[in-house]
């Protein structure tokens, strides 16, 4: 530690204050201040005192003035270190965020939040009322007091939610929580934390099965990187079944050998418990584990122990790539094509770049994993700045799962309304009588997708967002997606007052139901974002399908990759289609993804397994190529296809969204940054550039501010963040308070 000045970032997210400030370190404090200290200082000319985060040290100022002085430091020490506060530097020059944003991204879990009662218990809030009268609660505060309306909405879809969640989620004080708690519609809870995430004592230890060929031949190579210090990028391209995770599992036992440590990252939380399990079993008490369903305690007991060096082997979700771990030998990526690792909030990082980027800091192998590689990691491999590795086959004798395609319209001129198709229907009633389980997956969670009036054709949609609401049976209630604005179900169309309203679409609640209908005597159980709110309940799901022998696991996509059930020998994809027209150039990759991904979750026992996928469109190519888990055909189509349209990898993609309550307003002024851009662009750009826009986005409105978005398709580089950085800058100066701005770097979503 050294230095007797200061550069301050302030823990605000305004962005006229998105730089570092200087203070001198007064005499006590000196030796005490290091890069990432949290300290208190004072701010503006009023010198008001806010808290910030230091990120750089001096000897020297070049302030000709009279420097402020730092008035505090936390006791609990610095918070990141410098190679972390490298991340951070990457974070803001690439996807174009505040320091702020960056910075928080890679605190520790629980900074400067106030959730805890004690080292074991967190306050949080409970719904108070019966639903009932929630709902009639809720419109009677919708206009007079919409901070609690939110809160409102929060309790109503969820079972308990932790007072620092609540402030986060919404932005209130707690002075709007203690409102709702005076009204008697909430009140307050106090929950337990169990602080160890992981039941070591109860995970038996195993050992390296036999590996094959393939498997031996991928981790010689990626352990010759390991021990050799080299910093090489692995695809590790393997269908469904065969033995990734061993691979995995050997590299790092190498890596650990030699005083190394490793980071994997899995895509959904959903994944975790088993993938935990298969850790522990390796590797027990040295493995740590970070993601959102953790606790805030248990999340900071996981960082210490890595921070300290109990723990050598972190797996986690996307954001577990901001590990404090030192000495990296290999960072894995497992299902590296999933669109989860994008984050959706500033900073938009995608975390294969992260991981990248940290791979590079310490000389590590980094390995990236998946039987549907993205169209972007395989066309890298192909022009050899990955290497390939490809396992071909699964360890055991057992094929691929035979897949075979129902024609829905077939099933529509023979009288058929379910969303379950009679040849499924028969493969389930097959499975049932050979003691076997299946798996079903739709990509929709809720009961209907929207609740329409047969009268007058009226939709009711979000008062928020220009979105239709989702209905949800278990409570009666219609939610929006987007904002979480939730109302009763009402008993008439609100436009003409009649009785024929009614629910379209099918969700997974709906399918539960339907299933219970069609098969009373099999058992089911439901895997979505309802079912899996609270902690602990993507293990509690897997854990009964399994040991109950449960005879259907229905779900989302959180059932489409990743789980390993010997017993499961059927799947059944419903409505496969549904995603191919989305307007986003990624559809069709993605709809050949999830129904690999999901097929290939039959018949990873000792039994052949089968997968039925039922469409409207069974001719067309992504869904022929899926059916026959043919990804190198569908690559070969894709590749050709977005060489042809210029879309990534051959070239980036920038997103500049806008964002006002106020839409004419909105619409000028996108107009005029349009035309700002397209000049800089030509003036200060060194290659072809394509600009589309201003136009509206999918989804016109969310939450109450319209969006209008331009594109720019060029090729990133360092003209091009410079151009951009230049952008934000610009916004700034314009000062337009009711205008938000975020710029993205090859966003997932619509174009």
């Amino acid at each position: 530690m050294e230095g007797k000045f200061a550069g301050v970032i302030i823990n605000r997210l305004a962005l006229n204050i998105d730089r570092m400030f200087h203070y001198s370190i007064p005499d006590g404090l000196l030796g005490k201040i290091d890069i990432g200290s949290h300290v208190t200082v004072p701010f503006g000319n009023g010198n008001k005192t806010v808290d910030g985060f230091v990120l750089s040290l001096s000897n020297h100022s070049d302030f000709d003035g009279t420097l402020k002085e730092i008035l505090s430091v936390s006791e609990s020490g610095p918070l990141f270190d410098r190679e972390m506060l490298s991340v951070c530097q990457f974070l803001k020059q690439k996807y174009f965020c505040s320091y702020i944003s960056a910075v928080k991204t890679v605190l520790p879990p629980g900074s400067g939040r106030k959730n805890k009662v004690s080292d074991k218990l967190i306050r949080g809030s409970v719904l108070n009322v019966p639903y009932d009268e929630a709902f009639d609660a809720l419109e009677k505060l919708r206009d007079k007091a919409p901070k609690q309306c939110r809160i409102l909405e929060l309790l109503i879809q969820n079972d308990f939610v932790a007072d620092s969640d609540i402030l986060f989620l919404t932005g209130v004080g707690y002075q709007a929580i203690r409102a709702l708690k005076d009204k008697g519609l909430a009140r307050q809870e106090t929950v337990e934390v169990f602080r160890l995430p992981i039941d070591y004592e109860s995970i038996p230890r195993s050992a390296s099965p036999a590996l094959t060929e393939e498997q031996q031949y991928a981790v010689d190579r990626i352990c010759a990187s390991v021990t050799e210090n080299q910093n090489n990028t692995f695809l590790l391209h393997g269908v469904t079944g065969s033995g990734k995770t061993e691979v995995f599992l050997n590299c790092i036992e190498k890596a650990l050998e030699i005083g190394k440590t490793a980071i994997v990252l899995v895509p959904e939380i959903s994944l975790t418990p088993q993938m935990v399990t298969r850790f522990a079993a390796r590797f027990g008490k040295k493995i740590a584990v970070l993601h959102s369903a953790l606790s805030m305690g248990e999340r900071a007991d996981e960082y210490k122990r890595i921070k300290s060096g109990e723990a050598r082997v972190v797996v986690g979700a996307r954001s577990a790539i901001f590990a404090p771990l030192k000495n990296i030998g290999v960072i894995v990526i497992d299902e590296e094509h999933e669109t989860s690792y994008k984050a959706e909030n500033a900073p938009t990082y995608h975390a294969r770049e992260v991981a990248d980027f940290r791979a590079k800091q310490h000389g590590a192998a980094f390995v990236l994993a998946s039987a549907t590689p993205s169209v972007e990691s395989f066309y890298q491999a192909k022009q050899g700045n990955y290497q390939l590795i490809s396992l071909t086959r699964r360890p055991t004798a057992q094929n691929l799962p035979t897949v075979a395609v129902s024609d829905m319209r077939e099933e529509m001129k023979n009288g058929n309304r379910s969303c379950i198709g009679l040849s499924l229907q028969r493969e389930i009633r097959k499975n049932k009588e050979q003691g076997e389980q299946t798996i079903l997956f739709l990509n929709r969670r809720g009961f209907s997708t929207f609740v329409s009036c047969r009268s007058c054709g009226f939709v009711i949609k979000c008062k928020n967002c220009d979105v239709s609401l989702t209905y949800h049976k278990a409570k009666n209630s219609l939610t929006c997606h987007y904002c979480g604005y939730t109302i009763k179900k009402p008993e008439v169309c609100p436009n003409c007052a009649s009785s024929f309203i009614k629910e379209f679409g099918a969700g997974t609640q709906k399918v539960e139901e339907e299933l219970h209908s069609l098969f009373p005597d099999l058992s089911v159980i439901r895997m979505d974002v309802d079912t899996t709110s609270v902690k602990s309940s993507h293990r509690a799901i897997l854990e009964k399908f399994d040991k109950e022998k449960i005879d259907i696991l229905l779900g989302t996509q959180m059932v489409a990759k990743g789980l390993d059930f010997p017993n499961v020998t059927l799947v059944g994809v419903l409505a496969a289609d549904q995603s191919l027209f989305v307007d986003d150039f990624r559809a069709g990759e993605r709809t050949f993804d999830l129904i690999t991904q999901v097929c290939g979750r039959a018949g990873r026992g000792e039994r052949q397994g089968r997968a039925l996928i039922q469409t409207y469109m069974p001719e067309n190519s992504v869904i022929c190529q899926a059916q026959e888990q043919d990804y190198l055909s569908f690559y070969e189509n894709e590749i050709e296809l977005r060489r042809q349209l210029n879309y990534p990898p051959f070239c980036d993609i920038i997103s500049v969204l806008l964002t006002s309550p106020v839409l004419n307003g909105l619409l000028s002024y996108a107009k005029k940054l349009a035309r700002s851009i397209h000049i800089v662009m030509q003036k200060d750009y060194d290659g072809a550039f394509e600009l589309l826009g201003p136009s509206e986005t999918s989804v016109t409105k969310i939450n109450g501010r319209f969006r209008q978005r331009i594109w720019i398709k060029c090729k990133m580089n360092r003209k091009a963040e410079d151009i951009f950085a230049r952008l934000r800058s610009y916004h700034i100066n314009e000062k337009n308070p009711h205008i938000n701005m975020v710029i993205e770097n090859n966003p997932f979503g619509a174009i």
